[in-house]
């Protein structure tokens, strides 16, 4: 297997063990996950496997603290990783981008190169008396440059998707395609930019632990895209992005506290509505629903994502499987 299957392959396992320990595919954590499960720094596997022995998982504590302390088998700990693997992204856009320049200018060389070969190519043919040779050279000429500029087009078209790709990993949740935070806090940052007025709901599945639980990860990740697609579907135009573990939020610019009440019970009633079973036993899992907040936002995001988060909490204290939303008295 090539390195590029084994780094994606790795990556691939690596958004997996974040998700199986409800952790945000944060830069750090993936650093982690990547030093825990390739085994590059042996001291923190080690603690690592001490903790989760017996089913336990991680919390983001046990991470922080367990990246603060390892030691530099790594270079300097895991923050010389999580640097290197920056400048390593970085340095590959900028060659991406290099390449691009160069193939235009080879281009632009080329074409340059072509019509001074059809200038030379005109004096010869009002100099002579067999222009059916020289119309034949320049025809063969005219093949070699087509066959050039379509190969450089090729190549362009390869780049430009190899540039959207990166740009789109980089704010897409590896499990559910869904924007993540990253994305998300990018977006409200430019609505509050333009003054636009929005509301923000905070949306989190209920008694996910205990899915997790009782029938394993993999069905809790596939519970996870379910919800996803539902919510999705159900609050199109608007975008919808997973926070972190079972939380999604949706972005409603325009749109008042009312209408997005019942946005967001229009979704939490098509997700109740899902008949969810084990896809390999046929096991009925139950109803799955999730509980939301709801809060304005003006020029602030982060004070409305307090104030979602502290409405999705009561909405949980006071039963779950609902949304909260308190109008400005």
């Amino acid at each position: 297997m090539d390195r590029k299957k084994i780094n994606r392959k790795t990556a691939t396992e690596a958004i997996r063990f974040l998700d199986a320990n409800m952790l945000d595919a944060t830069p750090t954590n993936y650093t982690f996950a990547y030093l825990y499960l390739t085994g590059a720094n042996g001291w923190l596997r080690k603690q690592v496997d001490g903790i989760t022995d017996g089913g336990v998982r991680l919390h983001q504590k046990d991470v922080d603290d367990l990246m603060d302390a390892a030691p530099g088998e790594t270079g300097h700990g895991a923050a010389s990783t999580l640097d290197a693997q920056m400048d390593e992204q970085q340095a590959g856009l900028r060659h991406q981008m290099l390449s691009f320049a160069d193939l235009t200018a080879k281009a632009l060389n080329n074409t340059g190169a072509f019509g001074r070969e059809l200038a030379e190519s005109a004096e010869q043919a009002s100099g002579t008396r067999d222009l059916a040779s020289v119309i034949s050279a320049m025809i063969e000429k005219t093949a070699e440059m087509e066959r050039r500029l379509a190969e450089t087009c090729r190549e362009t078209e390869r780049l430009r998707q190899d540039l959207d790709a990166a740009r789109d990993d980089a704010t897409r949740d590896a499990l559910t395609n869904l924007p993540n935070r990253r994305a998300i806090d990018r977006q409200l940052k430019t609505f509050a930019d333009h003054g636009m007025p929005m509301a923000i709901a905070f949306c989190d599945i209920d008694h996910f632990k205990s899915i997790n639980d009782r029938f394993g990860h993999a069905v809790g990740d596939r519970v996870l895209k379910v919800v996803a697609e539902t919510l999705a579907e159900t609050m199109a135009p608007h975008v919808v992005g997973r926070f972190g573990g079972e939380e999604f939020v949706v972005v409603l610019p325009q749109v008042d506290g009312a209408t997005a009440f019942t946005l967001v019970e229009k979704a939490r009633t098509a997700v109740g509505e899902r008949n969810l079973r084990v896809r390999d036993t046929d096991e009925v899992i139950g109803q799955v629903t999730f509980s939301a907040g709801i809060a304005l936002c003006g020029n602030d995001p982060e004070a409305a994502l307090r104030e979602a988060d502290s409405l999705l909490y009561e909405a949980k204290s006071s039963g779950r499987n609902r949304t909260i939303y308190k109008a400005a008295a």
